[in-house]
């Protein structure tokens, strides 16, 4: 993954805008939650002040994932389309200020930099937030119909003849 270091105050103040593509193989955290690094992330970055002149970056981070569903444990398509605001503060106090002003509906994040940001760690995280927590189909699959169609013994069932098995027994 290539590094794009910018500085947040002269980014935004000159406006500046920076986009681009990557292959999901090429975020390393983002590909170790994905079923497989096919597919690429595109993004862009613009930069611009808020109304109180501090650095701000918009984040517009899409692509097409394949995750695991955690119902049927196949491979789902998943479609990531996100934008977010991000306000580069340069201590944690000021960055407590700016959240505590900040509505809670508000897509807008805080982070705290020592002068300079990789933006790729920005897209990378936009893109690990934008993952559902548990990913599953709205209908899984049905692959292995016939298997799934018998009828099973209902553990609890297995357990009470068991017991009763042995009751019979002493």
């Amino acid at each position: 993954m290539s590094s794009h270091q910018i500085v947040p105050s002269d980014f935004c103040k000159a406006g500046e805008i920076l986009e681009g593509s990557l292959p999901v193989s090429g975020l390393e955290r983002l590909a170790s939650a994905c079923a497989d690094t096919t597919g690429e992330v595109v993004w862009k970055v613009v930069g611009s002040l808020d109304i109180h002149q501090r650095p701000r970056l918009l984040l517009s981070v899409s692509g097409d994932l394949c995750l695991v569903c955690q119902r049927c444990l196949d491979v789902m398509p998943f479609r990531l389309d996100t934008e977010t605001a991000v306000i580069v503060t340069f201590s944690e106090p000021e960055a407590d200020e700016v959240e505590s002003a900040l509505d809670d509906d508000d897509r807008t994040e805080v982070v705290v930099s020592d002068g300079k940001v990789d933006v790729m760690d920005l897209i990378e995280d936009e893109a690990l937030l934008a993952l559902p927590l548990s990913a599953r189909h709205d209908v899984c699959p049905d692959k292995e119909a016939g298997r799934w169609k018998e009828k099973k013994a209902s553990p609890f069932a297995v357990l009470g003849q068991l017991k009763r098995g042995n009751g019979n027994k002493k």
